[in-house]
């Protein structure tokens, strides 16, 4: 199986590919690198003494085939622990979904893809020896501090909550980081007592302590439901011709769903849901 470029970049310091300089991070002064470039699956190395470097998932395994320095050649029945001299052991290989899982017996590994929202680093004590701070050891021997850093990008966390909550028409946001609760459309801005309905909803809905949208904008009703779909607030609220009625439409962006309210309903429905 392939080896991941950033691993082999780490062991060797040099990028798969590249004719830069190796930098093995294996410490044997006798050891020397030598570029070939050759077919995949020619190299023999149970014969030439190269330095190996071979993936833990190699270790005990017998009976395997290599290549032998020749065209269309392999050399049979190579066992990891008679036939090469590792060098050093490292993790290499990729993962697949479906493996055994390397901790336990019963356990199968999943594969999923990931966005990195936080990290940590360990940044030892190269900065605080140039900025000479130091700790006592309990011996009273000042040394320098260890030092790591951590952080969380907000940007990140926003990012990774539209990638996993999402649809065909836009976002769906999740209603404990939604920018608003509620959006309160307006149909047709030109009736003045759909006008008038939606600004008295909005003002009531933000003294309940709602963080409420109000779209006033001259537009036709369906324009106006694609944006409050795609900008993804988890409740809609539409002011249309059941106004006259006292209801109102209240759609929820994750389900999908409508149902018809009382208007003088609709604040208290909110706040429990």
């Amino acid at each position: 199986r392939p080896a991941y470029p950033f691993e082999i970049k780490e062991w060797l310091g040099a990028s798969a590919g590249s004719l830069g300089a190796v930098k093995s991070r294996i410490r044997r002064p006798e050891a020397g690198f030598g570029i070939a470039l050759v077919p995949a699956g020619k190299l023999q190395v149970t014969a030439d003494k190269l330095t190996v470097i071979a993936d833990f998932g190699l270790k005990g395994r017998r009976n395997m085939t290599t290549g032998a320095n020749k065209d269309d050649h392999h050399v049979r029945g190579v066992d990891i622990d008679r036939d090469i001299e590792v060098d050093q052991w490292a993790d290499l290989r990729t993962v697949n979904s479906g493996e055994a899982c390397p901790r336990c017996e019963t356990g199968v590994l999943e594969v999923y893809k990931a966005m990195e929202i936080g990290h940590i680093f360990k940044l030892g004590t190269k900065y605080s020896e140039s900025m000479g701070a130091t700790v006592l050891t309990e011996e009273g021997k000042p040394v320098p501090i260890v030092m790591g850093s951590y952080g969380i990008g907000v940007e990140r966390i926003i990012t990774a909550a539209i990638e996993q909550n999402n649809d065909a028409d836009g976002i769906i946001w999740p209603k404990s980081i939604a920018p608003f609760d509620v959006i309160v459309t307006v149909t047709n801005m030109k009736d003045e007592n759909l006008r008038a309905a939606g600004e008295k909803l909005y003002e009531d809905l933000a003294r309940a302590g709602l963080d409420v949208l109000l779209d006033d904008r001259d537009e036709r009703a369906g324009v106006k439901f694609k944006d409050a779909d795609l900008i993804g607030i988890p409740f809609r609220i539409t002011i249309g011709k059941k106004i006259g009625d006292g209801v109102v439409e209240l759609f929820d962006r994750k389900a999908k769903q409508s149902e018809d309210v009382k208007l003088d309903d609709i604040v208290g429905k909110l706040k429990e849901i």
